[in-house]
């Protein structure tokens, strides 16, 4: 990587000499619903913020995909989007985050070879049971690994014509600059949602070429600027430095503000990441959490993933409130907005309604991808509204729940940062707030995956001193929310249900999926390819 590295600062010296006063800041998000985008001057003042809509991801049972090329259209369409505001020549650099991990195949010339399996598809788990029998190391059906295995056991035409393996971020930086890589926060570091530098065991295990990776590059690193093709296409002057990027949660971090210990961000958008800045790593012996480095050098990330929250609520507007849906329509206002003010005339529990959100397979902190959703306590009673009160309590439950181990193995949080589209609803925070027993933060300038790409734009030509000096410039807050004692004391017994009914129907979800597996077998349904 050395070679590499010397190549890259050569670049951005010359990058930071044709700077002028009026050069913006172009930072990218690739998210599973929509491409956005966020510019700042060389101040830290956001100027403009975008987003083009993505067509809705594929999923069929436990798989989920979505076409690269969409990913690459949307951000041309963003980039037209901001040349209204903006001259193409205006912006100095770009950085591109994004979902992940999300496996892409491309040949040489840049096209995808098949359908993205994004981090929601969760169709390698007998690829993933294989690995960590073989390395010892827990590996989850959603890393990238698992899926490189998966499509050379089921896809061996894919596989073979495939130039590079690379992750969503990295495919819109490959059309851009015609350089394959992978972005690493530290030299000679492999994060879990990395493809290169896996070790020894790990390539064993997956028997990949590893010419077929990626390279490893320093986030904040530039990597080039767009080829004579890319500017062509996408109208960007040539000399536009491209600024390596890594998967969302990191960018997130930054754009949150979550750049000291005892701080945490609660990322609430279709899934949920919840991540705590800690001085240490915390290694917890069962695997229910993850101790990753931090963007910020010499801190680490203790996190926890889970994987459809939002993504509940959504299926339920989209099946059962039509009338709401239409309402939102005549009068302008968001229909979660509605959602939120029928839920908010519902106590505190919901009336005895408790709801499992693992309508995909879980996370953190159970690792089941046999999981599925439970709504527990059903009665004539509940009217839609309590349905909605409660899957907002058992989003909060999931997140108390991973908290819960961090502090158990030692980590302490004092203060609570929520962004994605569940920190614009104040009932959800509050909600989060009392069953947290933690002050809940929303934040001025959101998206903030977009405002962190924004930020590693900057730091990557030398705009910001450090990431944390960036930070410290532009995140806002706007809202605070304070734990309700009695609210708290009452959810501490909804809690306690939640936790205890997992553990009670474990074995049923087991036996749902083989049931399902053979009755599918048996009709000849066949699963997505």
């Amino acid at each position: 990587m050395t070679e590499s590295h010397v190549v890259n600062r050569k670049a951005t010296e010359e990058v930071e000499e044709s700077l002028s006063l009026n050069d913006v800041l172009l930072g990218v998000d690739v998210g599973t619903a929509s491409v956005k985008g966020t510019v700042l001057d060389h101040q830290g003042n956001v100027l403009f913020q975008t987003s083009v809509d993505l067509p809705p991801v594929k999923i069929e049972g436990n798989t989920a995909q979505a076409d690269p090329q969409d990913w690459w259209s949307a951000f041309k369409a963003l980039l037209d989007q901001t040349y209204g505001k903006f001259e193409p020549n205006s912006i100095s650099s770009i950085c591109i985050g994004g979902q992940g991990p999300s496996l892409v195949t491309v040949s040489r010339e840049g096209s995808p070879l098949f359908d993205s399996l994004i981090w929601m598809d969760r169709r390698a788990a007998d690829e993933a049971a294989a690995i960590s029998k073989t390395t010892g190391d827990k590996v989850d059906a959603y890393l990238l690994e698992a899926k490189i295995l998966w499509l050379k056991n089921h896809r061996r035409d894919i596989y073979d014509r495939t130039y590079k393996f690379l992750d969503a971020y990295g495919f819109i930086t490959f059309k851009l600059t015609g350089q394959p890589t992978a972005g690493v926060l530290r030299p000679n570091y492999t994060p879990w949602w990395s493809i290169p530098y896996w070790s020894p065991d790990h390539l064993r295990a997956v028997d990949v070429d590893v010419d077929r990776l990626p390279k490893p590059t320093l986030v904040g690193e530039v990597i080039g600027t767009p080829t004579l093709e890319a500017a062509k296409e996408t109208g960007l002057a040539t000399d536009t430095a491209i600024v390596q990027g890594v998967t969302d949660f990191a960018h997130d971090l930054l754009g949150a503000g979550v750049v000291r210990p005892e701080v945490a961000l609660d990322h609430g958008g279709t899934s949920q990441g919840f991540d705590l800045c800690w001085p240490t790593s915390l290694q917890d012996p069962q695997n229910r959490i993850l101790s990753t480095e931090h963007i910020v050098p010499d801190r680490w990330n203790i996190s926890g993933l889970m994987s459809t929250t939002g993504a509940v609520l959504r299926w339920f507007r989209n099946n059962f409130c039509q009338s709401e849906v239409s309402e939102a329509k005549r009068s302008g206002v968001d229909v979660y907005e509605i959602l939120a003010g029928q839920a908010s005339r519902v106590p505190v529990g919901s009336s005895g309604l408790v709801v499992l959100p693992y309508f995909a397979g879980e996370r953190s902190p159970i690792w089941d991808t046999n999981a599925r959703g439970v709504i527990f306590g059903l009665a004539l009673d509940h009217t839609k509204a309590h349905l909605v009160k409660a899957v907002m309590e058992s989003v909060a439950y999931s997140v108390r729940h991973v908290k819960e181990v961090i502090e158990e193995l030692g980590g302490v949080v004092k203060e609570i940062r929520s962004v994605g589209g569940q920190s614009r609803s104040a009932l959800w925070n509050q909600t989060k707030a009392d069953v947290l027993d933690v002050p809940v933060l929303s934040l001025m300038n959101e998206p903030t995956e977009p405002l962190g790409s924004a930020m590693i734009a900057g730091y990557g030509i030398k705009v910001f001193r450090s990431f944390v000096d960036a930070s410290d410039r532009i995140v806002k807050v706007k809202d605070r929310f304070e734990p309700n004692p009695s609210n708290r004391r009452a959810y501490d017994n909804y809690y306690a249900l939640y936790k205890s009914l997992y553990p009670s129907v474990k074995q049923h979800f087991e036996d749902l999926a083989r049931s399902r597996l053979m009755a599918e077998q048996t009709s000849n349904i066949q699963p997505r390819p």
